[in-house]
């Protein structure tokens, strides 16, 4: 007879003991997930600000060369008004 009392006492603790690691490897799981996703989106986010100071940094760079591509077109002093300097039709030749 006591045998039989047990039994259902050791059943629900068996099934409490299963629901209470369930729940704890859940709570586990969940954290170490969004712990990794939280470092997943902080390496984008870095990623993302390098590529941004790259391109500014490139940006920067063909400016200068912008204007300084426009400073020397310029450079020449125009000897008639309506004609092209012979250094220039050069430079104009040698782009073709």
């Amino acid at each position: 007879m006591r045998a039989s009392l047990l039994t259902p006492y050791l059943a629900a603790w068996a099934l409490a003991l299963a629901v209470g690691a369930f729940f704890y490897g859940k709570s586990e799981g969940r954290a170490a997930c969004e712990s990794e996703h939280a470092r997943a989106v902080i390496a984008q986010r870095e990623a993302g600000d390098k590529l941004m100071h790259d391109r500014q940094i490139v940006e920067r760079k063909v400016h200068a060369l912008s204007r300084q591509l426009e400073e020397q077109a310029y450079a020449d002093p125009v000897v008639v008004e309506r004609c092209l300097s012979p250094r220039r039709v050069q430079r104009l030749n040698a782009i073709r």
